[in-house]
């Protein structure tokens, strides 16, 4: 080749390799774009739920968007998104597995009375039970197929079948001021309730049909989680920036401070399996995940 083929050579090359380079540089800048606006999305979480295997996180934020969470030993990787009706004030949900189909139990109001709503974790609506009072708790019982609900406005507490469209009153909790969220003891057969006003927690056990106050002076409990393993009670209080875990079963049940650093304002919570716990924290605009010994495992997004 002469000098002057190779100095044409060369020409061609330099262009051809510029924009390759070019090319290169704008799809790793769109990938990394892509994520940054994934993880921006992702804000303001207020509820989470585990599906029984704890391979999924469902996470529901505040603009009524349905997270679904893909659990990793280390990580946890969103996997689909969906938006929920914007006129749905949805004020707790739970995850239900039913009649071979996954999906989740959103307690809350809608067109000015309260409603439970079932959703497929596409967002197909798939049931809805009408209430004239504020769906304010709910937890799913897998057994037998029902959920128990409760409301803030009469402070009643209800169950429903998912086989079935009725309503069945189970009880009213006196001297209650506002209840909110709620848990289900199966072994003892027994609800935990929260009164977000008064910063209680009543106990219910069905086969007495009796209340009382389980634990008093807390902030505001938004989220309980019963753990049937450990026998014990998991409460988020955001107002306390922490989570605390109470023994039900004690003589003298005692509210214990299980983590609160680094959390802000956490308001949703779940139990996982390996032992571990998820929050979500609207003030960190993050899902942690904590040990059973109270060590963060990690958090999503991802901290820089």
């Amino acid at each position: 080749m002469s000098a002057t083929q190779l100095y044409k050579s060369r020409q061609r090359s330099v262009p051809i390799l510029l924009a390759g380079c070019l090319a290169l540089v704008l799809g790793l800048f769109t990938t990394v774009a892509q994520e940054v606006q994934n993880y921006s999305k992702f804000e303001r979480p207020i509820m989470v739920d585990s599906n029984g295997p704890g391979s999924e996180l469902f996470v529901l934020d505040t603009w009524g968007t349905l997270h679904v969470l893909r659990v990793t030993p280390t990580s946890l990787l969103e996997s689909a998104s969906v938006s929920l009706p914007a006129e749905l004030i949805p004020s707790d949900m739970a995850y239900a597995s039913f009649g071979g189909e996954e999906s989740v139990l959103v307690a809350g109001t809608q067109s000015g009375g309260g409603i439970v709503a079932r959703y497929g974790v596409t967002g197909k609506l798939l049931q809805t039970w009408a209430f004239r009072n504020v769906c304010s708790g709910i937890d799913f019982v897998a057994s037998n197929h029902s959920a128990y609900v409760a409301t803030s406005d009469s402070n009643e507490i209800y169950q429903l079948d998912l086989q079935k469209a009725d309503i069945t009153f189970v009880s009213r909790i006196p001297g209650a001021s506002k209840l909110g969220p709620l848990a289900f003891d199966e072994s003892k057969q027994k609800i935990y309730v929260a009164d977000i006003a008064a910063g209680d927690i009543y106990e219910y056990a069905l086969a007495t049909k009796s209340s009382k106050v389980l634990i008093a002076n807390l902030s505001a409990p938004t989220a309980l989680s019963f753990d049937p393993d450990a026998a014990l009670l998991y409460i988020a209080d955001p107002g306390r920036r922490a989570i605390f875990t109470v023994n039900p079963r004690s003589t003298k049940p005692v509210a214990t401070q299980f983590v609160s650093s680094p959390l802000k304002s956490p308001y949703g919570m779940a139990l996982m399996s390996n032992d571990r716990l998820a929050v979500a924290d609207y003030g960190a605009n993050s899902i942690f995940v904590f040990s059973d010994h109270r060590k963060l495992l990690f958090r999503f997004p991802p901290s820089n």
